[in-house]
């Protein structure tokens, strides 16, 4: 003869065991789901970021700005992008021309040691290191002799991001961010 108790403990704990690896299956995928989703709005910023940077180049080249216009003009773009977007991110902006790039870099708190080069022209004429770059201040840089500036290279933690100068005004961003443990990089597009 069969004890239907026993028989009731036994499917209780079939039944407890089950729930309880749908809930491991459960979390586990909603993770990897949330890292993916991420990293694909991440990839999103960046190519936003590079059709809406083009539009104001554009907006400043026909309407004719001066140099010091087209600057504040950058400056001002980059503040409300960087407003818009989470602030979980670390993003660099590169922009200027030939005769002198300007540097800003908005930092997340816990990266904020993080060492920012900026090398101009593969020559090593100029190479400045900021290990402690002043989030959101712009730094401007130009080459002593006045010669034309060909490339920038951005090094942040020791990670080199080459972006090439050509006539008219340049805007180039580098953003990561850490996501699951591991650093994505979204770079301009350099053509």
């Amino acid at each position: 003869m069969i004890n239907r108790g026993m028989d009731k403990h036994g499917q209780f704990f079939l039944i407890a065991a089950v729930i309880i690896i749908a809930v491991i299956v459960s979390i586990v995928t909603i993770t990897n789901y949330t890292q993916k989703r991420d990293v694909v709005r991440l990839y999103d910023l960046g190519e936003e970021l590079g059709i809406e940077s083009q539009q104001v180049l554009d907006y400043g080249t026909y309407s004719e700005l001066n140099e010091s216009e087209m600057t504040d003009l950058i400056k001002n773009f980059i503040d409300n992008y960087v407003n818009y977007i989470e602030e979980d991110k670390n993003i660099y902006f590169v922009f200027g021309n030939k005769l002198k790039i300007n540097v800003v870099g908005y930092q997340d708190i816990q990266y904020e040691n993080v060492t920012v080069c900026l090398k101009l022209d593969d020559k090593g004429k100029t190479e400045q290191c900021n290990p402690y770059l002043a989030i959101g201040e712009t730094q401007e840089f130009t080459e002593e002799n006045e010669e034309e500036i060909y490339k920038v290279e951005v090094q942040i933690e020791g990670n080199s991001y080459e972006f090439p100068l050509s006539y008219g005004e340049n805007f180039y961003f580098v953003i990561w961010q850490e996501i699951g443990g591991e650093k994505h990089v979204v770079t301009s597009p350099t053509e």
